[in-house]
């Protein structure tokens, strides 16, 4: 199962050795019938129908590719064999062909089997060695054409194992490429591990100071509270005292909100069957945006009067809205615009977020999902930001499509599908 694997993606080498195999023995074929050597044109020719019927055999997928190249060698061999039983046998200049079996099966490695063709060859030559000392070879070539026989094989030789030796070096170089990307996908993954684990702690930071200050907002609620009681029975100083405790009340109620929203972006589980309202955690995000956006320009919320849920991991999509709109934020120059819009159409929720910022440029817009991909200046961004978010997204099985123009801002469109 392996080895029909690996020659699937093998073909072209397979279809290689059939046509070196069809005009290795149409020409050696060829050549004995022109000096008129049956015992050798006739065994040639035979191997040329084989292997012109293993090329419509593997044309037609009607034999596996590891069974035929296994023919292929079988019928390499015969012909090889023949070709130097009659030339002079270890004599012959046709005695290095032998190389080529086992080359084919050492270089590509295509079967599981291949040392048993490696040995084959080699079996094949001590029983050439043999019958050549036991006097049963015979050189049929006449004297005057060994000379031009020896070339001819010399040069089929020398051209098979040149052609075999680039081809095995470009498989190395294939190899060595894919190495080489593994390598660099390694690096990004192991990169957006970092500022995953460097999110999580920031997470975990979060947490923590929600808890601090939400002790402290507890007990100054608490004080507010015996105030107002206290104060009942003197209404001139409740009158006197009601402004004060209506600012101290509005400022809990603005430090509760934030605490609030920074325990849902806190949250770190890899579970992916949380109830996750999209219109709260775009709400949450907005909180934590608010002290940066409120110095540049005007948030417009436009979100749907129905809840959007959507099940998922909350601490995840709050980092993916996070990192949108802290780009949108990035992008607006003072009194810009951030719109900020939600609805739900047929089977499909989506969020949109504009702004009319700087915009991306059309050679950019394709790279934005990159890792490290970043036009900000060195020291001011990762470029791992929106790489982090689209991956997000698509465990949500969501989708971002991106629009936008130079000075014209851009548009980021996050739909999910509405179960």
């Amino acid at each position: 199962m392996v080895a029909n694997k690996y020659l699937k993606k093998e073909q072209g080498f397979y279809l290689f050795l059939m046509v070196s195999a069809y005009v290795s023995t149409l020409v050696f074929g060829t050549y004995y019938y022109r000096i008129n050597l049956p015992e050798l044109y006739i065994p040639t020719y035979g191997a040329f129908i084989l292997f012109s019927i293993y090329g419509l055999l593997s044309f037609f997928s009607v034999v596996g590719l590891v069974t035929l190249f296994r023919l292929s060698i079988f019928t390499a061999l015969g012909a090889f064999f023949n070709q130097v039983y009659f030339t002079g046998g270890v004599l012959s200049s046709g005695l290095l062909e032998f190389v080529i079996p086992p080359l084919l099966a050492f270089f590509y490695r295509p079967i599981m089997d291949r040392y048993f063709f490696m040995a084959l060859s080699g079996i094949s030559l001590i029983i050439m060695f043999v019958l050549t000392s036991m006097g049963y070879t015979s050189n049929l070539l006449p004297e005057e054409l060994a000379v031009q026989h020896g070339i001819l094989c010399a040069v089929f030789v020398f051209s098979i194992v040149s052609i075999y030796t680039f081809l095995f070096r470009n498989a190395l170089v294939i190899k060595n490429k894919k190495i080489g990307d593994s390598m660099k996908e390694l690096q990004e993954t192991t990169h957006m591990l970092i500022q995953s684990e460097k999110m999580a702690s920031l997470g975990m930071l979060s947490a923590g100071v929600a808890h601090e200050i939400n002790n402290p907002l507890n007990f100054i609620k608490g004080g507010v509270e015996i105030l107002e009681d206290g104060l009942k029975e003197e209404k001139e100083l409740k009158f006197e005292a009601s402004p004060s405790l209506h600012v101290i009340k509005e400022g809990l109620n603005r430090a509760s909100v934030i605490v609030n929203s920074l325990n849902h972006y806190s949250r770190r589980t890899d579970s992916m069957d949380e109830k996750c309202d999209l219109n709260e955690i775009l709400k949450n995000t907005l909180v934590m945006l608010q002290p940066k956006l409120k110095y540049k320009g005007e948030v417009v919320k436009e979100l749907s009067k129905e809840p959007l849920i959507l099940t998922g991991n909350e601490g995840k999509l709050h980092q993916a809205f996070l990192n949108i709109l802290s780009n949108a934020e990035q992008a607006i120059a003072k009194n810009g615009t951030v719109t900020v819009r939600s609805r739900k159409a047929n089977s499909k929720m989506a969020v949109e977020i504009t702004d009319d910022g700087e915009g991306i440029s059309k050679e950019n817009l394709n790279r934005i999902s990159d890792p490290f991909f970043t036009t900000k200046p060195v020291g001011k961004g990762t470029g791992l930001g929106l790489a982090i978010t689209y991956k997000i997204i698509e465990e949500h099985n969501g989708k971002i499509d991106v629009t936008s123009k130079p000075g014209k801002g851009a548009k980021f469109t996050i739909s999910f599908p509405s179960k």
